[in-house]
Formats: C-alpha cells, structure tokens, sequence
C-alpha cells in the first residue's frame, strides 16, 4: 500500500466513526489539498473552501497565542449554522474534518485520536521528513485526545438571563457591567465584549489572570481575528458563523482555549443610519481544566441576556440555538 492510500484509508476511518461527518480533508498550510474523502450531503461542500477555512481557522489566533506566551495550537472548532469545522496541525498538513453537529456530537475521541497517531505517521514518511518517536506519537494523539474530550465535558449551565431588572435604555454600558458581573462560574480568565474594529466596550479579568498582554489588546486580536474568519466565510453554503474555539497549550493537563462569538448589533442613537449601528463580539480566555461545557454555557446566556437588551439578531439567536444543542450532548 503506498503512502497516499494509507493516508486515504486513515481519513476513511474517519468518516466512518460517524454519520454526521461529511468530509474529511488533508490540505498543506497554505490550503493546497493532499487528500480527501466525503459523503453524499444535502449540504453542497467545496473542497476547495473548506481548505481556505481552515488555513484560516487555524491562523487566525495564532498571533494571540503568540502574544499570550501559550504555544502550541492543538485544535480549532468553527461552528456555522449546518456545520463545525474542526481543524488540526499534523506536521505541516491540517486535517479538517466536516461535521454536522445537528445530527451527531460529540465526536468519538478515541477513534480520532488513533487516527492521528498513524496519520502522524505516514505523514512524515510521505513529506520525507525526519520520523517520529514512538514517544512524540503518543503525546500528539493524546492531546487531540484530551483536547476533543476536555471541550465535550463539564458541569452544565442552566440557562439563564443575566439582565438586570432595571437599567438606563440610553446608556447601556452599565447594564453590560451587571450582565458580564453575573456569571455563575469563575471559569473565565479574562473576557469582554468589543465592536468590529476590536474596541473594548467592557472587560473583565480573573485573579489568576497573571499575563502581560492587556485584556485591550487581547480582545482587539480576538476581534480581528473573528471578523477575519467570518470574512473567509462569506456567502458559504455553511450559514453565519456562529463560534469560534481554538484550543492551545503544550501539556493535556494545561490547556487554554480562546472563544469568541457574535452578541447582537448596538445601536449608537434612533437613527437608522448604518454608521450608528456595530455589531458586538463576546470574547473569552479560559482553561479547560473545568472543561468546554460550562464555558459555552456561560457564553450563551451572556449572549443571551445581551439581546434581552439591545434587542433581537439573527446570528446571535442562531449560535444561542446551537450552543443549546451542544450542551445536551457531552461526554459522559
């Protein structure tokens, strides 16, 4: 068997672990595509489009992580409305997989992660690089392992609203203050809502938050970022982007994570100018030693209780929906 068809078998497995992956896709970093293997959908997916997401999806946070001094980036998960796209490095190759989060989740961890120790692999041999340890294997598929487990585990978060009873309608920050002060869960280190253009509308900080990079300059990155993502994703088949988690750290036992996802459009004054109206982002810095359960929970009734104010949005009440059905499904 040569090189390429142990790859193909290896992403075969793949698609075979479950009736919502759609495709799965080896490209090089800069979205050239090694090989692939798909399902028939009533989903239309262009490989080609796929490839370009997720070279971005994995280089967008690169330079918060960088700035964050947390290296390196194990996993990333772009949630649209019909689909995740869940993007991994292996050596300089990134394995996207296509997943229908409506039908199944979460994905089988173990399965994935076996499947990436041979893909490491072969994956050296078919680039004539240098192989690698039996040693080196094992800790890369035990962290894809840990990472995919980690984000499908947790307490889980009622669903809540955070708004404050009584509040200023012509100044909104303040009640943006008590929403962010009412999380349930110390769970973030560090998070805020920004406009577009990265601005911090409000933020909020953890007293284990020990990093130098300030939570300015954090969101302003995070922001780009999502807008940059959201823009590579523009007039796909996939829907809005909904979320965006991206998941880094050297050790399984000291993961962060980065999320960020739209929290409705604020209107500036009544007019209905396009220049009064922004829309806002929640972004957050988290560890997943409490797992991803009860982060996306409590990013989805922040979001929430954010629209029962500055009123009703598409998007917005699209990623509440599909937080809400990744959180009835968890690994157990």
């Amino acid at each position: 068997m040569s090189v390429r068809e142990s790859l193909i078998k290896h992403l075969t497995s793949i698609l075979r672990a479950s009736n919502g992956t759609l495709l799965v896709i080896l490209c090089d970093l800069d979205g050239l595509s090694i090989a692939k293997i798909g399902r028939k959908s009533d989903i239309e997916i262009n490989p080609n489009q796929i490839t370009s997401l997720a070279s971005a999806a994995f280089s967008v946070s690169e330079e918060n992580w960088e700035d964050l001094n947390i290296q390196e980036q194990v996993i990333s998960f772009s949630y649209f409305d019909k689909i995740c796209l869940i993007t991994i490095k292996i050596n300089e190759t990134l394995l996207t997989i296509v997943h229908d989060y409506n039908k199944d989740w979460p994905l089988d961890a173990d399965g994935l992660a076996s499947s990436m120790y041979y893909l490491k692999q072969q994956l050296s041999e078919f680039f004539g690089s240098e192989k690698n340890t039996e040693e080196e294997l094992e800790i890369f598929s035990n962290k894809v392992r840990s990472a995919l487990y980690l984000m499908g585990m947790g307490s889980d978060v009622p669903f809540l609203s955070y708004t404050p009873e009584e509040y200023d309608s012509s100044n909104l920050l303040p009640a943006f203050s008590k929403i962010l002060d009412s999380i349930q869960n110390p769970i973030f280190m560090r998070y805020s809502l920004a406009n577009p253009s990265g601005l911090t509308l409000d933020a909020r900080k953890s007293d284990l938050d020990n990093i130098d990079l300030s939570i300015q300059a954090f969101s302003a990155n995070a922001t780009v970022a999502f807008q940059k993502l959201k823009e590579e994703s523009n007039e796909s088949v996939f829907g809005d982007l909904l979320c965006y988690i991206a998941v880094s750290g050297e050790e399984t036992e000291n993961f962060y994570g980065l999320i960020t996802c739209p929290s409705g459009t604020l209107k500036f004054s009544k007019s209905s100018n396009l220049l009064n109206i922004q829309e806002i982002s929640f972004i957050g810095l988290f560890s997943l030693e409490y797992g991803g359960i009860p982060i996306i929970g409590e990013a989805r009734n922040i979001v929430y209780s954010i629209l029962e104010i500055i009123g009703s949005e598409t998007t917005t009440e699209k990623f509440i929906k599909a937080i809400n059905i990744l959180t009835s499904s968890k690994y157990e």
